[in-house]
């Protein structure tokens, strides 16, 4: 691996400063206010559902498509699009997202999956017939880019989409600065809590509970979905339902899904009607977006994570130790703003699709107005530079 390894600061920065707003959450709405989202143009995407689908949906690479097609038309580029590159965080989120969207493009294409690992060797783990690159270092970016020139024939200008997951890749790099970010959302759960539950909140319980809970053994009732896991947890924390009870209905295979879990709270309240108003107004705003197909259902918990997540962007000075920086401030990679100004150079499209609920991604006209959006929020940029990589490659 070439170029530099010492990671260090290079000032701030912002994703708009490299993606404008080409930026598109969970809920499939562009922030760009020309491209149109799902609402409006479904039918045009081909979708055969009303609900909106997940990363490793087919339908959500349909969605993914549309969008890079449109947003290369609005560049009023006469060239299509034949080759896409993916960056990303997860092999099975990210590299199916990119094996969906390069299949239903026709196109040509290659996916970068990062996650640091100080402790380990730097290694590259390479599937060549998909030419999926997977690295333990986020400056492995210069290699794989230098690797699809010289191996892979990637022409690398108007022809090409470059996509960037923004939570763990280009906003708070995995392995090395995503702590940040789960800590923003726990903030985020725990203003959430604080107001529903007022005194009667049990922290330690909370952490106890969502900490056991938020693993892969019992996605069969979060569905790997924090909104879901962040209001089981609130209906425990309450004692409408009791943990010990909710674990042995798990263990009789009498709960195995989360609208079920759901149903069994509406029992309850309907024997319990003083269990408390706040939380009965959480459990119907919660009900009402489940049965709307809405994979962001506790918006409440969303709006304070966004509040968090801003806060704890760019708020440290400019002088503070990257270990202070990487600790306590999300940062965008270096790396990847490094590579997104030279492909921008070269004449290629960028674009930001996230997992990322809209919710804790853009202000709320009553809650946090005077905030900005993430994508145009300053932070610091931290990393290592693979400047010198691209250039011997221009």
């Amino acid at each position: 691996m070439e170029g530099e390894t010492e990671l260090r600061n290079f000032g701030r920065a912002s994703l708009y400063d490299y993606f404008g707003d080409l930026v598109i959450y969970r809920n499939l709405e562009p922030v760009d206010a020309r491209l149109p989202g799902l609402r409006s143009a479904a039918y045009r995407m081909d979708l055969t559902s009303d609900r909106i689908p997940r990363k490793l949906d087919r339908e959500y690479a349909k969605a993914a498509v549309w969008f890079v097609e449109e947003a290369q038309r609005l560049r009023k580029v006469s060239a299509a699009i034949r080759e896409i590159l993916f960056v990303g965080d997860t092999r099975l989120n990210d590299g199916q997202a990119y094996l969906n969207m390069k299949r239903l493009g026709q196109w040509e294409g290659s996916c970068f999956i990062g996650a640091e690992r100080p402790d380990e060797e730097s290694v590259v783990d390479i599937d060549e017939d998909e030419r999926i690159y997977v690295a333990n270092r986020w400056a492995s970016l210069g290699d794989w880019v230098r690797w699809l020139v010289e191996e892979g024939n990637f022409h690398l200008d108007e022809r090409t989409v470059m996509v960037v997951d923004i939570d763990k890749t280009a906003l708070g790099a995995k392995g090395r600065n995503d702590a940040v970010i789960n800590k923003a959302r726990l903030e985020g759960i725990y203003r959430t809590m604080d107001a529903v539950l007022g005194e009667d909140f049990d922290q330690e319980a909370f952490e106890r509970q969502y900490s056991e809970l938020n693993r892969s053994r019992y996605h069969f009732l979060t569905e790997d979905n924090q909104d879901y896991l962040a209001y089981i947890c609130l209906v425990l924390n309450s004692g409408l339902i009791g943990y010990t009870e909710m674990m042995e209905e798990i263990q009789k295979g009498s709960l195995d899904n989360f609208e079920q879990f759901l149903r069994w709270v509406d029992s309850r309240m309907m024997i319990r009607p003083s269990s408390g108003e706040n939380v009965r107004q959480v459990h119907e705003a919660v009900i009402a977006s489940v049965r709307n197909g809405d994979p962001t259902p506790f918006k409440r918990f969303r709006r304070q994570e966004f509040i968090c997540t801003v806060n704890h962007m760019g708020h440290l000075s400019d002088d503070s130790p990257v270990d202070q920086l990487l600790s306590q401030e999300i940062t965008l990679t270096n790396e990847i703003c490094e590579l997104s100004s030279w492909l921008a150079e070269r004449g290629c499209l960028l674009l930001c699709l996230s997992d990322k609920p809209d919710e804790a991604s853009m202000p709320d006209r009553h809650d946090s107005a005077e905030l900005p959006p993430v994508h145009k929020a300053q932070t610091h940029r931290v990393g290592t530079s693979i400047q010198s990589v691209l250039d011997s490659l221009s």
